[in-house]
């Protein structure tokens, strides 16, 4: 699965992050959770004090405990340098799809940031079995969830919606007041 936006801070990384955490404690297998944030720049990830591993450290049995964040958790930086893997993900995620299916990872969750050029997003998509696109309350136009979820679409993939940062403008007490008035 991969999650992604329309739009910069809509909170990708905190979604994909909070449901590779629950499923990786009330699941059955392993979680992969897999940061592709490409853009140039981007910071090291840190756990623990502990640089963050690249994905092909994970997906080999010898050295896929330095992903291991917590029990049934992996996380990777998909960004990180390799030698193995190709550098521009992407580009060459078809390479990585057979290794990913082949790894002990029953469930695989990839942030896709969105970048000025929309293709990027759109060419991961048609690997994933659902693609989540996060539209922030408020913010996100509705002409910008339309494109986005058309640049999806045509790749193929079953595109989720989930709406972030909503707002409840109407005091808590009001509100509960309105609901049992119904």
């Amino acid at each position: 699965m991969a999650v992604t936006s329309a739009g910069r801070g809509a909170g990708v990384s905190s979604i994909a992050a909070g449901l590779a955490a629950s499923l990786s404690e009330t699941g059955d297998g392993n979680v992969l959770l897999v940061d592709m944030n490409l853009e140039q720049g981007s910071a090291q990830q840190f756990y623990k004090g502990k640089a963050g591993c690249g994905l092909d450290t994970a997906l080999k049995s010898e050295t896929k405990e330095n992903a291991l964040v917590q029990e049934n958790l992996y996380v990777v930086n998909g960004n990180a340098n390799s030698t193995e893997l190709p550098g521009i993900l992407p580009k060459r995620f078809s390479a990585l799809v057979p290794r990913l299916k082949a790894s002990n990872y029953d469930y695989t969750y990839s942030t896709c940031h969105p970048s000025a050029r929309p293709a990027s997003p759109s060419r991961l998509a048609r690997f994933m079995d659902m693609v989540l696109l996060v539209v922030e309350s408020e913010k996100t136009g509705l002409e910008v969830v339309q494109q986005a979820n058309t640049w999806l679409a045509e790749s193929g993939a079953t595109v989720g919606a989930v709406l972030n940062k909503t707002r409840q403008y109407v005091p808590e007490r009001l509100h509960q007041e309105f609901l049992s008035n119904k």
